[in-house]
């Protein structure tokens, strides 16, 4: 019996493991030829999916296969959204952003609603589809953002704020289910006691919500005491691949603690990230659990391809073609509307509401969660699934069409109201001088630390980038502008104001990561002075080759110090001997 569980066992994970070779090998064809077009990545593994899929050549029957990668794509994703959560630098923008997003999503909500019932869904499932089809995807939206460094802009960043409350609105979408269940079935047992159906799961739902609110309260606890101080830990004594077991175990360990108490885990993901973004290790985290994302993701989206039933689209193709225009245009204006309600001028509010309009997906976590209460038929999410698959591919096009649409709207003053809040947010910039310097130090030891000292002497200011999470926690108390990370993370350097700065300055001993961080702060900062250090001569020439424009050689540098100091000292010894022999000569002329 044993055996046979052995062999069963071996046999569903060489079928994994085959479909995920499938999958990647399918996905890097479709990749390279999308990107030969110049398209999109997104689309390409969307129509790897469905190449691979069981609507064409059938290779993988279904994304079971791959549903434990791709929900922990989903899971990383949400991790990371809460590590980008640091409400201080976006402050002043937070009441807008809450505003805008929530009066979207209910919004979309209410208007989508009565479009869903004209095709025979109950009202309880209509909101919930409805409510999906409100969110967007933060996965596309944000890849987008990052790669067109918009980020930063005032679009970027209220964008990236809608997502946050879409992915919120997720969250309590999932959590109602049990209430739009109850509020069905209470709705079809009219004249046989509804009163009961409802009272029994009120009650049931109520006792499920202090146990659920007890258990959150337990995870805020923990990550507000417990994980700052072990994190700190792990990066004192095992530096920076300790902080990055600690900080993945924290995501899947609270992910798996709020999936055991009846709520999603991905609100855990996003508890734990939000937790972590207020410790000095919130960047170097973005930036190690970057290149797993970025794996997962693409194999996400990938089984949203194979979901996409081509049988669907041949049956249904008419609803499809109005919903997809529909959604797109309706979220535009929606979207586009809130940022206007709450202080945007005209070409901010067309360019988030044109790049959030696509859905994303938790429209097909909050459908699916659906599907399995029997909520939402299977036709209806079938449906839903083949127009996410399609407005996924359409992103990349919003986001080019959105500067010529902002063009267009520039006459579109903000809303009276909102004035000063607008020019609150649109005002925020940088405290430091226009005519300032500004460098990046990466590495506190007795050679940063000097060259820190005479840069700030000169006018410079410096911000500086340290492993070490003691020297950071001293450094901050001192005032000076520290950053824990690892300079070769592109997150670090971009927390660091990389982007137009002055100069960066490379003073680890570790010549491995020298080089890296050289090769990635050329790629940031073109224009920067980039100097480095290096051990030998050898070393110092690789550093020249990925775009070092000075290297310090230890070894030189050494031994013209060593060789100034000895010759200083041995001068002073020798002039000391000849004042020496020369009192003794004197001495002993005079006695003669």
């Amino acid at each position: 019996m044993l055996s046979l569980s052995l062999t069963l066992a071996a046999a569903q994970a060489n079928q994994m493991l085959g479909g995920l070779v499938l999958i990647l090998a399918t996905t890097a064809v479709v990749s390279l030829v999308f990107h030969r077009l110049r398209l999109a990545s997104i689309p390409a593994y969307l129509v790897a999916g469905v190449i691979i899929g069981p609507g064409l050549l059938g290779f993988i029957s279904g994304a079971e296969e791959i549903e434990s990668i791709s929900h922990l794509a989903i899971i990383l994703l949400m991790f990371g959204i809460g590590l980008h959560m640091d409400t201080s630098e976006i402050r002043s923008e937070l009441t807008p952003i809450m505003g805008m997003g929530i009066l979207a999503c209910i919004l979309m909500t209410i208007i989508v609603t009565p479009l869903v019932m004209l095709f025979g869904e109950s009202l309880p499932s209509s909101m919930l589809v409805a409510a999906a089809i409100s969110m967007s995807s933060t996965a596309a939206v944000m890849r987008l953002l990052q790669q067109r460094r918009e980020l930063r802009d005032l679009h970027g960043r209220m964008a990236f704020g809608t997502l946050i409350v879409q992915d919120l609105y997720a969250v309590i979408v999932l959590a109602a289910i049990p209430v739009l269940i109850a509020w069905e079935r209470a709705g079809q047992s009219v004249g046989q006691g509804p009163e009961g159906v409802v009272h029994t799961g009120i009650g049931g739902m109520m006792s499920q919500a202090a146990l659920a609110v007890a258990g959150i309260a337990a995870i805020v606890f923990f990550g507000r005491l417990v994980l700052p101080r072990v994190l700190y830990l792990a990066g004192r004594d095992g530096g920076a691949e300790q902080v990055l077991i600690v900080g993945a175990g924290a995501a899947l360990g609270s992910a798996a603690a709020t999936a055991a108490l009846g709520l999603s885990p991905e609100l855990g993901a996003f508890l734990a990230g939000f937790l972590l973004a207020a410790t000095p290790a919130r960047h170097q985290l973005m930036g190690q659990l970057a290149p797993v994302r970025d794996l997962f993701l693409p194999i996400f989206f990938v089984s949203v391809g194979l979901g996409l039933d081509l049988s669907v689209v041949v049956d249904s193709w008419w609803i499809i073609l109005i919903a997809v225009p529909t959604i797109l245009l309706l979220k535009a204006i929606v979207i586009g509307f809130s940022a206007w309600v709450f202080g945007m001028a005209g070409p901010v509010s067309a360019m988030t509401g044109t790049i959030l309009a696509q859905t994303g997906e938790f429209t097909l976590v909050v459908v699916g969660a659906g599907v399995v209460s029997g909520l939402v038929s299977t036709p209806t999410a079938a449906v839903v699934g083949v127009v996410v698959g399609i407005t996924l591919m359409v992103t990349p096009t919003l986001f080019h069409v959105a500067p010529h649409l902002a063009r267009a709207f520039v006459w579109v003053r903000p809303a009276p109201w909102r004035r000063r809040a607008l020019r609150d947010i649109a005002g925020r910039r940088t405290t430091r001088k226009p005519e300032a310097m500004r460098a990046i130090v990466a590495g506190y030891g007795p050679v940063g630390r000097e060259i820190t000292t005479r840069l700030e002497r000169v006018g410079f200011e410096v911000t500086v980038i340290e492993l070490n999470p003691e020297t950071v926690k001293k450094q901050r108390g001192l005032g000076r502008s520290v950053i824990y990370g690892d300079a070769a993370n592109a997150e670090v350097l971009e927390e660091a104001g990389i982007l137009g700065i002055d100069a960066v300055l490379l003073t680890m001993p570790d010549h491995e990561a020298v080089l890296r961080a050289c090769r990635l702060s050329r790629s940031l900062a073109p224009e920067c002075f980039l100097a480095v250090r290096s051990g030998y001569l050898s070393r110092g020439m690789q550093a020249r080759g990925v775009g070092a424009d000075h290297v310090t050689i230890d070894e030189i540098a050494t031994a013209a110090m060593m060789a100034e100091e000895v010759c200083d000292r041995l001068h002073g010894r020798l002039a000391e001997k000849a004042r020496t022999t020369a009192d003794d000569s004197h001495d002993a002329a005079t006695s003669e």
